[in-house]
């Protein structure tokens, strides 16, 4: 049983043996049922996730906010004690923070989604501290706010506080998820609309096991790799995978596998995908953005559809699935090209992940040459863009009305890996 987690209402916090904590240190996450008024795209990935074995997504967010575990990991026992926030009910929650101490302290991960409603808490004159990707600038009517540019920072900003360490994940006792787990932080691929930095940095396999054991309080089949290009050979450390599900498999029981992110350039090469298999991947994520290779180029995308098809053949034939990422709203799309592969490919495709582009702030390489004049630009939820008119938002909403219609029709009474006792090992 998933153990749920209260909204607003505050989650008991962890009390340090011994002595009592100086400070309460309330990480705090707005829900997506806050965040996203439309549940077309949350019903859809229930609906999907229930078909596919081993995922599992909690009710308030699509998987554990990986800043949560990290800033925890910087907040000591003996000197914090750590609440979890989960944020339904705006009122109640600015109801919360007016009623604070003086020594509360609360953490924000900032982004163009939920920027409005941060500021509406602030109004409080709680002390709070923000990460995240926008303008600082949005803040400096509070002076109670402080913005942090890198959450390495924080122990020079708060007293007490200590470096990143092991991962901390107790906040979140017994939630049924799919935990992220990493072998190397970074991408050597240089998309012209991500933000992910482009030094790749291999994980030390010392911390391995440490890495894997805090994930003991959670509920879950599956781990994600959160290496953004697997398989890079910036990372050599990739082909440790098989002694990563070992430690994983005996650590954790009922463990079946991993979850990974490549893009199909790296997925086509000869073996790759089977070696894969072999270490214990059973759903593979493509960054295909769309099937277009004009627009490709425009995103400055690692691959072409040619590797897109000779990946998605391969994976067809391993027996793996195959879960593509999706980005509607680019300039001259018209959706023909993505559509279609997903036809000739929705059996090994159980679900599509979709978003709109968005110009996120801080996007040093972001050489689109788009207009960035309103919240939806960017913002990746949202479908109004300065770019596009309405008939070309109608031709996205269309598509990915189809492409959900398509994968839904054929996956209705079917489930991945049926009938089948999977196994890590």
């Amino acid at each position: 049983m998933s153990v749920p987690i209260p909204t607003v209402g505050i989650r008991r916090g962890i009390l340090p043996s011994g002595e009592r904590a100086v400070s309460r240190a309330v990480l705090v996450q707005f829900s997506d049922l806050l965040l996203t008024e439309d549940s077309t795209m949350r019903d859809y990935y229930r609906r999907s996730y229930a078909r596919m074995r081993g995922y599992y997504m909690p009710q308030h967010f699509m998987e554990i906010p990986y800043w949560i575990p990290i800033v925890a990991s910087m907040l000591p026992d003996e000197h914090f004690r750590k609440e979890l926030m989960v944020v339904d009910d705006l009122d109640v929650a600015h109801s919360r923070l007016a009623e604070a101490a003086e020594r509360d302290v609360f953490f924000f991960s900032a982004l163009d989604a939920n920027v409005e409603q941060l500021l509406h808490l602030a109004s409080t004159g709680a002390t709070m501290v923000v990460g995240g990707y926008v303008d600082p600038e949005v803040f400096l009517g509070h002076p109670h706010v402080s913005f942090l540019h890198d959450v390495a920072n924080l122990p020079d900003f708060l007293p007490g506080a200590r470096p990143r360490t092991t991962l901390d994940y107790r906040l979140f006792d017994g939630l049924q998820c799919i935990p992220r787990f990493s072998m190397s932080s970074g991408c050597s691929f240089r998309c012209n609309f991500c933000t992910v930095p482009t030094q790749v940095v291999p994980a030390d396999p010392a911390g391995y096991e440490a890495e894997i054991a805090a994930f003991a309080p959670l509920d879950f089949r599956l781990a994600f790799i959160d290496d953004k290009s697997f398989g890079d050979p910036a990372a050599n450390n990739w082909q440790d995978l098989g002694k990563v599900r070992d430690i994983f498999a005996a650590l954790h029981h009922g463990f079946e596998g991993f979850i990974i992110q490549t893009p199909p350039s790296l997925a086509a090469r000869p073996g790759f995908l089977a070696d894969c298999r072999d270490m214990g991947v059973r759903y593979v994520e493509f960054g295909v953005e769309t099937a277009h290779d004009g627009l490709l180029k425009y995103l400055r995308k690692p691959f072409r559809t040619k590797h897109l098809y000779k990946a998605s053949q391969t994976i067809r034939e391993l027996g793996l699935y195959v879960i593509p990422n999706f980005i509607m709203g680019i300039p001259g799309d018209d959706y023909k090209g993505t559509v279609q592969w997903v036809r000739e490919f929705v059996d090994i495709m159980p679900a599509v992940n979709i978003n709109w582009l968005a110009a996120h702030y801080g996007n040093e390489r972001g050489h689109l040459d788009l207009p960035v004049e309103t919240f939806g630009d960017r913002d990746q939820n949202t479908v109004t863009k300065s770019w596009l008119d309405q008939e070309e938002i109608a031709a996205g909403l269309g598509a990915v009305q189809e492409i959900y219609a398509v994968t839904e029709a054929y996956w209705r009474d079917r489930a991945t890996y049926p009938g089948e006792q999977v196994s890590a090992q």
